[in-house]
């Protein structure tokens, strides 16, 4: 019981809340509802809610939940049971479990040991109104039955002896009773239409009202839910098992382990079920799977299960850290940033084909693991930074993260359920290593890097990008990180666009978008961006013509490209002028405010009465770069007064500039040199009306919240990358599962 209630009340539903558990078939958490709902005449309701606020929420997480949710829908409604669905998103965010709490007979909800999980259901189990009770669909070995840390697996094994042989074989209970009548009341929330889910174009409209991180992006191949879990489980059973503790161990050979890992993580297929049936076949090969399934895993979940707090260094042995601590100060030669981490650009090759493997298609071979995870000490200043970094690592990409199992399994690479091992050597102490140099020679790096950097969409042409501003270069490096060929285009003579800083004999500086920080540019943050794509700037493209399987381009002097696919990240008025076939007619007066800004460069640095001078004819006077020193002045005029006098020509501009600053009388002004500039497409002031083209994508500015700001240029960078690859990948002819069941 999470609460103390323990007599059901009124007439409400009964709520089955499923956070981890996404399946109909041998499901305590529902067949408990059912068998409660049956005996004391209450309507049954499965209710699944898709939160934003999980660790590391991404669109290849979501993906998978929505995968998850149509099987549920299927599931239930075989089993004459509603199903409800809510996927928190603007405007949709209204804290449903609590109003369930005051409403419902009983809540029933899967255990999950992990915060903020647990901690979500003690919130609702001290607000409701009603019993609330977590019921463990996780393990063979129930938590609550168990539910301690032991020091080594062998240890956890021989405990858990009898627990275990008393469960493994049993079959699974069939329920034979009519189904719980429905419950006619309001729900606390407007349920998602599930069926709308297997359109592709929906659900990426609910995924981008998600507050979510869409540059982690679905692993396009990888179905998620109950019919795949259960098909996947039924091929390897037949098929490879068999092979499983000869094959297991070579990571080159990707269809020698089950990929069952994701499925179980989310609950889509039942543990229970898999021990069952593996240990009917009885071979060796079944032993040794049933080995990792009953105890590595099941001892990672009771100890987590044990801590109030498991993700910390503090878990770890006294010999370990004592080990930690000695080795503290011992030099690390190269220490990697978050991005260089998780976009594996490490020195080593073996540990950057495993993170390519979890960044691209979520999932690292059981068997490099180990070797990943001891990598992190020798990159990562101290023993906390190391755990931190292979968490973060593990839960943003792999698609079985956030699990207790990856929390052990991280802490296990730094001496959790180890032993000491002697002599003690720089930075790993006495804790045990595993070398990557050694772990590459005796595997074939040829087959491996050709598993790891396959592609899930073959392209013939590169992928376009129009603009090499902020949309533009965060577009490229995140396509680019996934391994496909970018071609950014810019008519500007650098990169950077609006953020662009121009460098001249007399200093550099910024007169659109200032510096970043105390000592970046925005355009180094561009280039940093852009590294490793090919741009071509001073190319101006005039046309963008949509053809049949790619995107035709020209430029001003009649060259043409062909992309596969296109990001176009102009002002929209521009926009406006590339189509040969009509865009939105409202786009060719799009409304955008605009700037004046008048350039002066000193001979000295600017002093602060300069600075420090204002009147409503200007919006901001600024130092060219964030430097005390600088000679460089911006001044940027205010949009009404731009507005008034945009069609002025420069010279008179300067003009009319210079008499705003003339109450300064600052001789400062005397010896400048002048240069004026016109920003036509400042900020735009609202969201363009959409366009939806095959193949043709937009990101700027004006297309994500708040509007006209680096972080919207950001953000709508993000959805447009993943919605490119999106619309290709779901225009490919997909492969219907096909499974022996009678489920659904």
């Amino acid at each position: 019981m999470a609460n103390s209630i323990q007599e059901l009340d009124g007439q409400g539903p009964i709520v089955v809340w499923l956070k981890s558990s996404l399946r109909t078939h041998e499901n305590p958490a529902i067949d408990a509802g059912r068998i409660i709902a049956n005996k004391f005449n209450r309507p049954l309701l499965i209710y699944q809610g898709i939160d934003e606020r999980y660790p590391h929420a991404s669109a290849r997480h979501h993906n998978v939940l929505l995968d998850a949710a149509l099987d549920m829908h299927q599931g239930c409604k075989h089993l004459g049971i509603d199903y409800v669905l809510h996927v928190a998103r603007d405007g949709h965010r209204p804290p449903v479990m609590k109003m369930f709490g005051s409403i419902a007979s009983l809540i029933i909800t899967d255990l999950f040991p992990l915060p903020p999980w647990k901690n979500w259901v003690r919130k609702i189990a001290d607000d409701a109104q009603c019993p609330v009770v977590e019921i463990d669909c996780h393990c063979v070995v129930p938590l609550p039955v168990f539910g301690k840390s032991m020091d080594r697996p062998f240890r956890y094994r021989d405990a858990t002896k009898k627990l275990r042989k008393r469960r493994v074989g049993a079959p699974w209970p069939s329920l034979q009773f009519e189904s719980p009548r429905s419950w006619d009341g309001t729900l606390p929330f407007e349920a998602i239409n599930v069926e709308s889910l297997r359109n592709s174009s929906e659900r990426l409209k609910l995924l981008q009202s998600c507050n979510i991180d869409m540059s982690v992006h679905p692993v396009w191949n990888q179905r998620g839910g109950e019919r795949a879990a259960l098909a996947r489980w039924d091929e390897f059973s037949i098929k490879r098992l068999s092979g499983y503790a000869r094959r297991r161990n070579n990571a080159a050979d990707s269809e020698g382990v089950s990929r069952l890992s994701m499925a179980i993580h989310y609950g889509m297929i039942s543990v229970m079920k898999i021990v069952r049936e593996a240990f009917e076949v009885g071979t060796k090969a079944a032993e040794k799977f049933l080995d990792e399934l009953l105890i590595f895993r099941e001892h990672a979940w009771h100890h987590v299960y044990s801590k109030e707090e498991p993700y910390g260094a503090h878990n770890l042995p006294t010999w370990a850290l004592e080990s930690w601590q000695d080795t503290e100060d011992d030099v690390r030669t190269t220490l990697l940033s978050q991005e260089e981490f998780e976009h594996g650009d490490s020195p080593s090759v073996l540990w950057n084909l495993c993170q390519t493997s979890l960044f691209r298609h979520g999932e690292l071979h059981n068997n490099l693991r180990m070797t990943w995870g001891k990598a992190t000490p020798y990159w990562t200043p101290s023993l906390e930074a190391s755990i931190e970094m292979g968490q973060h690592l593990n839960d943003k990409f792999a698609l079985d993260g956030r699990d207790p199992s990856s929390i052990a399994g991280i802490q296990w690479c730094h001496g959790l359920f180890d032993r000491a091992f002697l002599p003690p050597l720089p930075v790993m102490g006495v804790v045990r290593k595993r070398e990557l140099e050694t772990h590459q020679s005796r595997l074939d790096m040829e087959a491996y890097e050709q598993h790891v950097t396959r592609l899930p969409y073959r392209q013939q042409r590169p992928f376009i990008i129009v603009g090499a501003g902020f949309a533009g270069a965060r577009t490229a490096q995140i396509l680019t990180n996934y391994g496909f060929d970018v071609l950014v285009l810019d008519k500007g003579t650098i990169p950077g666009g609006r953020s662009s800083t121009k460098r001249r004999e007399a200093g550099a500086y910024n007169h659109g978008t200032d510096a970043l920080d105390d000592e970046v540019f925005a355009d180094a943050r561009v280039n940093t961006m852009l590294e490793g794509t090919d741009v071509r700037c001073e190319t101006r493209i005039t046309s963008v013509e949509p053809k049949e399987d790619f995107v035709l381009l020209e430029d001003e002097h009649g060259f043409t490209w062909e992309a596969e696919a296109v990001i176009l990240t102009c002002p929209i008025p521009q926009l406006f002028s590339l189509f040969t076939e009509h865009a939105p007619p409202e786009w060719e007066q799009h409304p955008y405010a605009s700037n004046w800004t008048l350039i002066c460069t000193g001979s000295e640095p600017i002093p602060n009465e300069v600075l420090n001078y204002s009147n409503d004819s200007i919006e901001v006077m600024r130092r060219g770069i964030n430097d005390a020193n600088s000679n460089v002045l911006i001044i940027q005029m205010a949009n009404a007064w731009s507005k008034k006098h945009l069609e002025r020509t420069r010279d008179e501009i300067i003009d009319l500039i210079l008499q705003e600053v003339q109450p300064i009388a600052s001789a400062w002004f005397k010896d400048a040199h002048f240069h004026a500039h016109r920003w036509r497409f400042s900020r735009p002031v609202n969201r363009p009306t959409s366009f939806d083209k095959n193949r043709i994508t937009f990101a700027g500015d004006a297309w994500a919240e708040p509007i006209g700001t680096i972080e919207a240029a950001l953000k709508s960078a993000e959805v447009a990358a993943l919605e490119l690859v999106w619309k290709l990948h779901y225009a490919q002819q997909t492969k219907p599962i096909t499974m022996q069941t009678t489920l659904f």
